[in-house]
């Protein structure tokens, strides 16, 4: 890194993790920072010794066609269905709200994103509840074993829980958690999944490689973030955009059947609220 800011700028590489962050910190005149935070949020890292935030940069480039928007207002219902009977959304000009304060939530769309996607949306922390975990789901579909069809709406009425394993005993789909607190070893974390069903495994094997930890951008809630997936063949990055700092990671699915289209899915765990606007998905055939 340029010897001249490395006084105030943070790069920290988590090694064997697989995500690296780029920290623009409030430890400088806010001008300085802004331009600096500008130069990182539009992809130019040249700064920075960062494979991550490089590819996140070239990927986001790529020619990509929007394919679904939604601001979060209005009637959620038009292009969003809900599992989860005991939880609550709402919407209106903040934002849409999903509140999983009594049961677990899983807010689906009801378009079909084929290949690679970019996904995209403004995420704020309602709760102060540190434990369980926000997830997006990447393009899940039915195993069509038992019963689960690829079109997940054939057997909604069997996910009237939202318990987790309904998902990943009988989806296919990627999962990244954030915002996610592990109440036994204390730490917060990113982290991705492949589900893999059909090996009978549950979550045992399904991991991809590169987490972090205690990035400290979910500690607090009211704080904007907004939140960018990009999804290829054998990537998943993601990158948050906090007020003061961006975070970039990137998963490889080094081992694992691809993932090739289905809906995206919005999890909350019980105890936990969150509101959402600016909602974007994009696909590219680059």
């Amino acid at each position: 890194m340029n010897s001249r800011i490395t006084s105030t700028l943070s790069h920290t590489t988590s090694h064997g993790a697989g995500c690296n962050t780029i920290r623009v910190r409030n430890l400088i005149a806010r001008p300085i920072a802004q331009a600096l935070a500008l130069m990182v949020l539009g992809g130019a890292a040249a700064w920075a010794d960062d494979d991550e935030a490089r590819l996140f940069s070239e990927l986001d480039q790529r020619l990509w066609r929007e394919r679904f928007s939604d601001r979060g207002a209005g009637d959620w219902k038009k292009n969003w269905f809900l599992d989860g009977d005991s939880a609550e959304v709402s919407a209106d000009d903040s934002g849409m709200t999903i509140d999983a304060t009594n049961g677990y939530a899983v807010l689906w769309t009801k378009e079909v994103f084929e290949g690679d996607v970019r996904i995209e949306y403004d995420f704020q922390r309602l709760d102060s509840y540190n434990r369980g975990v926000n997830i997006i789901y990447i393009q899940a579909i039915g195993d069509g074993e038992d019963g689960h069809a690829v079109d997940i709406t054939k057997w909604s009425e069997e996910r009237s829980e939202a318990a987790m394993s309904d998902y990943f005993n009988n989806m296919h789909a990627y999962h990244i958690s954030y915002a996610a607190f592990d109440l036994r070893q204390g730490f917060e974390y990113v982290r991705a999944r492949r589900y893999m069903p059909l090996a009978g495994r549950r979550l045992d094997g399904t991991q991809l490689s590169g987490e972090y930890r205690d990035t400290g951008l979910f500690d607090k809630p009211g704080s904007w973030i907004r939140v960018t997936v990009i999804k290829t063949a054998r990537d998943l990055l993601v990158r948050f955009v906090h007020p003061e700092e961006t975070l970039v990671c990137r998963f490889k699915n080094e081992d694992k059947p691809p993932i090739e289209g289905g809906r995206i899915g919005l999890r909350l765990m019980p105890g936990r609220k969150s509101l959402f606007k600016n909602f974007r998905v994009s696909t590219s055939s680059d």
